[in-house]
């Protein structure tokens, strides 16, 4: 046990240390590759909600909207991608 947590502590400072000497490649491009799935995970999760969110005004409001799932979840996704590209990594955690 105390082995994993040293090993997980170590990968934390390389993690959080910029540096990429040759050694930290393959882990830079782990790191990287983890990165881009939580964005992607994050997007998909505030699309979701933004949706479920979106849908429920629009038949609240009783408006005659055709294809009001479509509709929601594409100004849902439209909203995750801007806030995305607005905020960054501070949108992720």
């Amino acid at each position: 046990m105390l082995k994993k947590r040293i090993t997980a502590i170590a990968f934390l400072l390389l993690y959080s240390s910029n540096c990429l000497a040759e050694g930290q490649y393959g882990l830079a491009r782990f790191v990287t590759f983890i990165h881009i799935i939580f964005l992607f995970l994050s997007i998909f999760i505030y699309t979701m909600i933004g949706g479920i969110i979106i849908k429920f005004i629009l038949q609240k409001s009783n408006l005659l909207v055709k294809n009001q799932t479509r509709n929601a979840f594409a100004i849902s996704l439209l909203i995750a991608i801007l806030a995305t590209m607005f905020f960054g990594d501070g949108f992720i955690s």
